[in-house]
């Protein structure tokens, strides 16, 4: 009984730790390892948590780490100078921590034999109460059908444990919702105009929705997501925005002050196995043109050189106890994330421990690019062939860029 009850307060202590250190630690914005996450379900031990646990928790050595991080550099004013967003060396054994967490960012390249095993188990029980409740909560169910297409993009991405290919598949197409549900307000989530009616000098009617040549961080057949992003202009309507798109290579300068906001929202796979975008979206970002001063130390925006983002992230545990009759998660649902925290990036192909600032940095910024008159809005390079989308555009695109993927899926 002693044992029992001090294991209880064991317990009852770990759930208590934050989720991720916080702006004094040294590896502040990073999972705690003394939390308890629990995405799906209250209950710690229910297999959709142990499956997320498996994907999105992993202790390893990231290949390089970023000069930006606090304790890599020590005076700032001589670090953040032309060229710091590319500064870092060689991940070593004592960079070994624990990242991931309720986030976009999925740490885990393969899985040990053991693990791959235990993983089959816990696939295994999605199925009979355990699937039928969890249909119950739509958004929970396209998540989580989310999570799963992720991981398979991932061992493919990696050619690790072609044993779990066809297991996760299967379990994606039991937790699938029809389309009827998928695209209906049991999913849905915070849309643009709830987004934007949050931000400020953002005026939605007076934006355009940009259609763009997908680059592969944004193609439905490695992430699976559509994404749209909405561009104003001050004292821009959308007519002059589009002529400005239009313009080509005489284009002027992005206008002082212009701002893009970016939404992502997942891309679901129906009952009948087919590609559906839904309005599920779980991430949200700005991206803007603050001032044109030469990059240095004391400008005091995110690039250091002009150029502002912020994001926002949906946690899973914001629908992790709705159901299909409950109203769309608000928009102050979602995590606002500090962009000097930090986070173990993949988007290149290979494990970097740096902060969000230096990682958004690396395309988006003003200076020393050949983007400077766009200030680092890289979908609106011409090579891009920016130009106004059409009513549903991008998530129909999105649908053929998933389908890809789902014929590359079962050809394994």
């Amino acid at each position: 009984m002693l044992r029992l009850l001090v294991l209880a307060l064991t317990c009852t202590a770990a759930a208590q730790e934050p989720l991720r250190f916080s702006r004094e630690h040294s590896d502040y914005g990073l999972p705690n390892a003394n939390a308890i996450w629990l995405p799906y379900s209250s209950n710690a031990d229910h297999c959709c948590n142990q499956i997320w646990r498996a994907m999105y928790l992993a202790e390893c050595v990231p290949r390089d780490v970023g000069g930006a991080l606090p304790q890599e550099h020590s005076e700032p004013a001589e670090f953040f100078v032309p060229g710091w967003y590319f500064t870092k060396r060689q991940g070593v054994e004592r960079d070994r921590h624990l990242f991931g967490g309720d986030g976009r960012q999925m740490p885990v390249e393969g899985f040990a034999r053991a693990n791959s095993k235990q993983l089959l188990v816990w696939l295994q029980q999605v199925d009979g109460d355990v699937l039928r409740e969890l249909k119950t909560r739509p958004r929970a169910a396209v998540w989580f059908q989310h999570d799963l297409l992720r991981l398979a993009r991932r061992l493919l991405d990696t050619k690790q444990n072609p044993e779990l290919i066809e297991p996760l598949l299967h379990c994606a197409h039991r937790v699938a919702l029809p389309k009827s549900v998928l695209q209906s307000d049991a999913v849905r989530t915070a849309s643009a105009r709830d987004v934007a009616a949050q931000l400020k000098n953002f005026d939605l009617a007076k934006s355009v929705e940009v259609q763009r040549r997908s680059s592969r961080l944004f193609d439905a057949e490695y992430v699976q997501l559509w994404s749209s992003i909405y561009l104003t202009s001050p004292g821009q309507d959308r007519k002059a925005i589009a002529a400005w798109l239009a313009s080509g290579k005489g284009r002027a300068p992005l206008a002082m002050h212009s701002t893009a906001l970016l939404l992502q929202g997942i891309v679901a796979v129906d009952d009948a196995g087919a590609p559906c975008a839904t309005d599920l979206v779980i991430e949200a970002r700005t991206q803007r043109l603050s001032n044109r001063e030469p990059l240095a130390f004391d400008n005091p925006t995110t690039t250091r050189d002009g150029v502002d983002f912020a994001m926002w992230s949906l946690p899973r545990t914001a629908v992790r106890d709705m159901d299909a009759a409950t109203t769309a998660v608000p928009f102050a649902a979602f995590r606002s994330i500090d962009m000097n925290s930090q986070e173990l990036f993949r988007d290149y192909g290979s494990l970097k421990h740096t902060t969000y600032a230096a990682q958004c940095a690396l395309c988006h910024r003003r200076s020393n690019t050949p983007d400077s008159a766009i200030a680092g809005f890289s979908a609106l390079r011409l090579s891009s062939k920016p130009r106004v989308a059409m009513a549903a555009e991008r998530k129909r695109q999105a649908e053929g860029e998933m389908l890809r993927f789902l014929d590359k899926l079962r050809s394994k």
